[in-house]
């Protein structure tokens, strides 16, 4: 966890990551259905995670896994939630998992940033 003023131990950033983000969010193809083609932005970032909990759920009459995840990553102006749709223009891999970002929030007075995922599976 941060420790009182927001910022990461070193020790704490454990994990490597990948961020993607979106390249040319509003291309669509010739129907009109949005083309959605993923670039990296940061590879090899290093991030503090924290499973939140485990789920499986029906989805389409298919039993599909999901999984909550927060990870915790240094303030980067380029991930910042106040002057950017996180959510909408970023993604994590890790381990070759995809990992959709659902909301970021800061912390601290830009120490550090909280993503909440949910993993992709199949």
């Amino acid at each position: 966890m941060p420790n009182t003023y927001g910022a990461l131990e070193p020790g704490q950033r454990d994990w490597i990551i990948t961020i993607q983000q979106l390249d040319a969010p509003d291309a669509v193809d010739d129907t009109g259905a949005p083309i959605e083609n993923w670039v990296t932005l940061v590879d090899q970032m290093p991030a503090a995670k924290y499973d939140v909990r485990g789920m499986e759920r029906f989805a389409a009459q298919q039993l599909s896994a999901s999984y909550d995840v927060k990870w915790h990553i240094n303030y980067r102006t380029d991930m910042d939630p106040e002057l950017l749709d996180v959510a909408k223009h970023r993604r994590i891999v890790h381990q070759n998992r995809v990992y959709d970002i659902v909301a970021a929030t800061m912390i601290g007075r830009r120490e550090a940033v909280e993503l909440m995922t949910l993993a992709k599976t199949g």
